[in-house]
Protein backbone atom coordinates (compact mmCIF):
# COMPACT_ATOMS: atom_id res chain seq x y z
CA UNK A 1 0.00 0.00 0.00
CA UNK A 2 2.65 2.63 0.95
CA UNK A 3 4.35 1.86 -2.47
CA UNK A 4 0.74 2.31 -4.49
CA UNK A 5 0.83 5.64 -2.48
CA UNK A 6 4.70 6.82 -3.33
CA UNK A 7 3.98 5.93 -7.16
CA UNK A 8 0.61 8.24 -7.09
CA UNK A 9 2.79 10.82 -6.09
CA UNK A 10 5.73 10.49 -8.23
CA UNK A 11 3.10 10.27 -11.04
CA UNK A 12 2.34 14.06 -11.43
CA UNK A 13 6.16 14.47 -11.00
CA UNK A 14 7.00 12.86 -13.63
CA UNK A 15 4.63 14.69 -15.79
CA UNK A 16 6.06 18.10 -15.21
CA UNK A 17 9.73 17.15 -15.67
CA UNK A 18 8.62 15.82 -19.27
CA UNK A 19 6.26 18.74 -20.14
CA UNK A 20 9.26 21.17 -18.98
CA UNK A 21 11.70 18.99 -21.30
CA UNK A 22 9.77 19.42 -24.33
CA UNK A 23 9.22 23.08 -23.55
CA UNK A 24 12.72 23.06 -23.72
CA UNK A 25 13.96 20.78 -26.91
CA UNK A 26 10.36 21.47 -28.91
CA UNK A 27 10.77 24.54 -31.52
CA UNK A 28 8.25 27.34 -30.58
CA UNK A 29 6.10 28.14 -33.12
CA UNK A 30 5.52 31.46 -34.96
CA UNK A 31 3.08 33.35 -36.93
CA UNK A 32 5.53 35.43 -38.84
CA UNK A 33 6.62 39.03 -38.64
CA UNK A 34 4.32 41.28 -41.06
CA UNK A 35 6.45 44.89 -40.47
CA UNK A 36 9.81 42.93 -41.23
CA UNK A 37 8.26 41.51 -44.60
CA UNK A 38 7.22 44.56 -45.43
CA UNK A 39 11.05 45.80 -44.64
CA UNK A 40 12.08 43.05 -46.73
CA UNK A 41 9.78 43.52 -49.36
CA UNK A 42 10.62 47.45 -49.62
CA UNK A 43 14.42 46.68 -49.72
CA UNK A 44 13.59 44.08 -52.36
CA UNK A 45 11.77 45.91 -54.61
CA UNK A 46 14.49 49.29 -54.36
CA UNK A 47 17.21 46.71 -54.12
CA UNK A 48 16.59 44.36 -56.88
CA UNK A 49 19.25 40.98 -57.13
CA UNK A 50 20.92 42.34 -54.06
CA UNK A 51 21.29 39.65 -51.70
CA UNK A 52 19.25 40.94 -47.89
CA UNK A 53 21.85 39.25 -45.80
CA UNK A 54 20.01 40.86 -42.37
CA UNK A 55 17.25 42.46 -42.00
CA UNK A 56 16.27 42.64 -38.14
CA UNK A 57 14.24 44.96 -36.16
CA UNK A 58 16.99 47.55 -34.05
CA UNK A 59 15.71 50.43 -31.82
CA UNK A 60 12.17 52.28 -31.45
CA UNK A 61 10.51 50.94 -34.81
CA UNK A 62 13.75 50.99 -36.92
CA UNK A 63 15.34 47.80 -38.67
CA UNK A 64 18.99 47.38 -39.48
CA UNK A 65 19.47 46.29 -42.68
CA UNK A 66 22.47 44.71 -44.58
CA UNK A 67 22.27 44.10 -47.95
CA UNK A 68 25.39 42.80 -50.64
CA UNK A 69 25.81 42.72 -54.22
CA UNK A 70 29.21 40.99 -55.49
CA UNK A 71 31.89 42.31 -52.83
CA UNK A 72 30.13 45.54 -52.01
CA UNK A 73 27.93 45.79 -48.82
CA UNK A 74 25.67 48.15 -48.10
CA UNK A 75 24.32 48.94 -44.43
CA UNK A 76 21.66 50.72 -43.52
CA UNK A 77 18.39 51.67 -41.08
CA UNK A 78 15.29 51.85 -42.31
CA UNK A 79 12.69 53.97 -40.06
CA UNK A 80 9.18 53.20 -41.21
CA UNK A 81 6.78 56.10 -41.09
CA UNK A 82 8.24 58.18 -38.00
CA UNK A 83 6.58 61.40 -38.74
CA UNK A 84 6.40 60.47 -42.04
CA UNK A 85 2.50 58.73 -43.64
CA UNK A 86 2.28 55.33 -43.23
CA UNK A 87 4.22 53.51 -45.73
CA UNK A 88 7.02 55.82 -46.11
CA UNK A 89 10.46 55.38 -44.36
CA UNK A 90 13.45 57.60 -43.57
CA UNK A 91 16.74 55.84 -44.63
CA UNK A 92 19.86 56.21 -42.55
CA UNK A 93 23.46 54.43 -44.15
CA UNK A 94 25.77 53.18 -42.08
CA UNK A 95 28.59 54.69 -44.21
CA UNK A 96 29.53 56.95 -47.48
CA UNK A 97 29.54 54.39 -49.77
CA UNK A 98 25.62 52.88 -48.56
CA UNK A 99 24.86 56.99 -48.47
CA UNK A 100 26.13 57.60 -52.16
CA UNK A 101 24.14 54.48 -53.54
CA UNK A 102 21.40 55.32 -51.24
CA UNK A 103 21.18 58.76 -52.06
CA UNK A 104 20.49 57.96 -55.95
CA UNK A 105 17.40 55.94 -54.28
CA UNK A 106 15.30 58.93 -52.46
CA UNK A 107 12.28 59.76 -53.45
CA UNK A 108 13.46 62.88 -51.93
CA UNK A 109 16.19 65.51 -53.18
CA UNK A 110 17.64 66.79 -49.64
CA UNK A 111 16.22 63.83 -46.97
CA UNK A 112 16.80 60.22 -47.45
CA UNK A 113 13.15 59.10 -47.92
CA UNK A 114 11.15 56.23 -49.56
CA UNK A 115 7.55 57.07 -50.49
CA UNK A 116 5.26 54.60 -50.48
CA UNK A 117 3.61 55.69 -53.61
CA UNK A 118 6.62 57.22 -55.76
CA UNK A 119 6.36 56.59 -59.15
CA UNK A 120 8.97 55.75 -60.50
CA UNK A 121 10.54 54.06 -57.45
CA UNK A 122 13.75 54.46 -57.75
CA UNK A 123 15.86 51.31 -58.05
CA UNK A 124 19.75 49.95 -58.31
CA UNK A 125 19.78 46.45 -59.52
CA UNK A 126 22.58 44.23 -58.49
CA UNK A 127 23.37 43.81 -62.14
CA UNK A 128 24.15 47.78 -62.64
CA UNK A 129 25.65 47.91 -59.27
CA UNK A 130 28.52 44.88 -60.87
CA UNK A 131 28.49 46.77 -64.28
CA UNK A 132 29.55 50.09 -62.40
CA UNK A 133 32.46 48.46 -60.65
CA UNK A 134 33.81 45.90 -63.34
CA UNK A 135 37.00 46.53 -65.05
CA UNK A 136 37.36 49.61 -67.36
CA UNK A 137 34.31 51.11 -65.48
CA UNK A 138 34.64 54.83 -64.46
CA UNK A 139 34.32 53.72 -60.72
CA UNK A 140 32.34 56.65 -58.72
Amino acid sequence: MHRLASRHRLAPLSVLVLVLAAGLWLPVPTAGNSPLNEVVGQVRERLPGWNIRRATASWEGAYTVVASCGARQIGFQLVPEHGLPVGDAWIQPNDPYARSRLAQLSDNSVYLVWFRDAIPKRSLSCREELARHAPGAGVD
